[in-house]
């Protein structure tokens, strides 16, 4: 009885650890796009909401979300910005992959390491849905298939 406690506790304290490093706004970051232009993350959230997608080519839940992320961009693109931002170490290697796969969504690579810090990335894929003013409205840490991400773009439509 007593583990089962402790567990509850540590369960507590994970959960409110993760809610502490939720994010109210977004941190602004310049990005350097692969299949699009030099832009900032408040340049991409000013006047339309922002899909903001942390994921790397060597991450298996992000390559399989990769394509329902780019048929939602094809859907929702003229009401919703995306960006998916590679922290692949080496640049080529997200550049490769969109090269074989034939994706459209705006792909961006930046400072990994403020980018990391910013937006707390621990793992990936990170989705997180930004209001036009900046408020992050939700975030969420791991792959989603495509009801979970229409589902995750629901507040921004």
């Amino acid at each position: 009885m007593r583990k089962i406690g402790f567990l509850l506790l540590l369960l507590l304290f994970c959960c409110s650890v993760v809610q502490a490093q939720s994010l109210s706004s977004a941190p602004d970051e310049e990005l350097t796009g692969l299949n699009a232009p030099d832009t900032s993350i408040a340049a991409l959230h000013d006047g339309k909401p922002l899909y903001l997608n942390f994921w790397a080519s060597w991450c298996p839940p992000c390559v399989r979300e990769m394509p329902h992320i780019d048929a939602l961009y094809r859907q929702y693109g003229d009401q919703i910005n995306f960006a998916a931002v590679t922290i692949d170490d080496n640049a080529d290697d997200a550049q490769t992959f969109l090269t074989k796969t034939g994706l459209t969504v705006p792909v961006y690579t930046g400072d990994l390491q403020r980018l990391a810090a910013d937006y707390g990335l621990s793992a990936i894929p990170v989705s997180v849905l930004i209001a036009a003013d900046g408020t992050v409205l939700a975030q969420t840490m791991g792959g989603m298939d495509a009801a979970a991400l229409e589902a995750f773009l629901a507040p921004a439509l």
